[in-house]
């Protein structure tokens, strides 16, 4: 019974920091589409759930960046794995979605994608 009660406890404890880590890359997002792509007069629709990727690497964070506008600032990758999250907009008539790349702890964004 003991081992019944510490196993909820520790998914309980999970999903939260699952929730936190959720809404914490969202303020990523939005900060960074704000400040770094003046982009403040959007609806957001709709965003993915985080999930982590091994598929992009150092040289494929290099060419993500390269097509993106000039003078952005990134944060720099660290390790091996990178967790993403897709954003669903509209700007004006037009409804966007992007991808963006952070790393586990999403502080800042590595690199991103218009989809």
């Amino acid at each position: 019974m003991k081992h019944l009660y510490l196993f909820i406890i520790g998914i309980a404890l999970l999903s939260f920091t699952s929730c936190g880590r959720q809404q914490q890359a969202k303020s990523v997002v939005k900060e960074f589409m704000d400040r770094q792509l003046h982009k403040a007069d959007i609806s957001y629709l709709d965003f993915s759930d985080v999930d982590s990727t091994h598929a992009i690497t150092d040289s494929l964070v290099q060419a993500l960046r390269h097509r993106a506008p000039s003078g952005l600032q990134y944060e720099d990758p660290k390790g091996r794995s990178l967790i993403f999250i897709r954003a669903k907009y509209t700007e004006g008539d037009d409804t966007l979605s992007a991808t963006f790349y952070m790393n586990s702890n999403p502080t800042g964004i590595v690199a991103f994608k218009d989809n």
